[in-house]
Order: structure tokens, then C-alpha cells, then sequence
């Protein structure tokens, strides 16, 4: 398959964004891309799309609790940092790009993100107001300063009924930076 990504270990985060149910269609397209997927998400990401969604889709476990560690002797938060090859965080909430900005680690996936070597994708999505707010424009900068990717929001009409950017980026421009990295 052309732009296959067989053999390459993603984890997924997903954040508490009404974007959220989106995540259901980047672990499709990212298993047609023969990328083995494992799903974290937020407590706030639960409210949006179930685990079992996500689950069923990817083949593997959600993890979502830093505290429901797996079964081995490795701690979760660490087996998943190291596996990875790309941690991608769509959608990114302004909540998890401040944690990551300051190197806080209240739950799993910010634990990950600071645990791991991997290539890091950021794909925000949130209210344009919240988007150009200043602490929000330089915990975007701060991240892109360290080499995490950030991936330009879209520009349309956002869930709180406003038109601007602020929506996620198109799947298809996430696969794209992903096949990038891992090329």
C-alpha cells in the first residue's frame, strides 16, 4: 500500500475537544495505513466520543487512567512512551498544550508526552479566542521551540457557533505529516 506505515507504532491522544469524535477517523485511516494504533485519552475526551469507539477501531485497549496501569511490570504511561514512534495529540486542547508547555503530568497522556522520545504531533482545536490568546500563542511556540509539530488549525465555522480558526486540522494533512516524520 502506497504511504504504508506497517510496522510503525502510533499513540493517540485524545483530548476533551468536541473535535474529539474526529479521532475515530484518524485511527481508521492510520490502520488502513497498516500503523498499529494505541488510543489515550483524557477524562474530558470521554464525554465526547466512548473508548470503545476508539477501541474497536484500533484493535488494542484504550488507556485513559494513569492509575489502571497495565499488566506487566512496566509502568503504562512508560510502555507507551517507549513504543512509540509518534505520539500524536488530535485534538489538543489549550489545557494539554499549557501541561505539556510547563512540563505538568496530572494524568496519562501528559505523563507520556513527557516521557517519550518520539516525534511529537500537535494538532490543536479549540475557540479561535482561545487559539490567539497570548498564554495559548506562547505555549504553541514554547512546544514548537522544543521540536514538537504543531499543526495549523483550520479556518471554518467552530462547534461554539463562531467562524474562524480553530478547527482541526484534515485528516488527510495530519496523515501527511505523520508519513513525513516517519520517512
Amino acid at each position: 500500500m502506497d504511504g504504508s506505515l506497517k510496522n510503525k507504532i502510533i499513540v493517540l491522544g485524545v483530548t476533551g475537544s468536541i473535535a474529539a469524535y474526529k479521532s475515530a477517523d484518524i485511527v481508521s485511516h492510520l490502520k488502513k495505513l497498516e500503523a498499529e494504533v494505541f488510543v489515550v485519552m483524557t477524562r474530558e475526551a470521554r464525554e465526547f466520543i466512548t473508548p470503545m469507539t476508539l477501541q474497536t477501531l484500533s484493535h488494542n485497549p484504550v488507556s485513559s487512567d494513569l492509575w489502571e496501569e497495565g499488566n506487566g511490570w512496566q509502568p503504562g504511561h512508560i510502555e507507551l512512551a517507549d513504543k512509540a514512534d509518534v505520539l500524536l495529540i488530535a485534538p489538543a486542547t489549550a489545557n494539554i498544550i499549557s501541561c505539556f508547555a510547563h512540563g505538568l503530568a496530572p494524568d496519562l497522556i501528559t505523563s507520556i508526552y513527557l516521557a517519550t522520545l518520539a516525534q511529537v504531533i500537535i494538532a490543536p482545536a479549540m475557540n479561535s479566542k482561545m487559539l490567539f490568546h497570548p498564554a495559548t500563542k506562547n505555549n504553541l511556540k514554547v512546544l514548537a521551540d522544543r521540536g514538537n509539530i504543531i499543526i495549523d488549525p483550520d479556518q471554518g465555522m467552530l462547534a461554539c457557533g463562531y467562524e474562524g480558526k480553530g478547527k482541526l486540522s484534515s485528516i488527510e494533512s495530519i496523515l501527511s505529516i505523520i508519513k513525513s516524520c516517519l520517512s
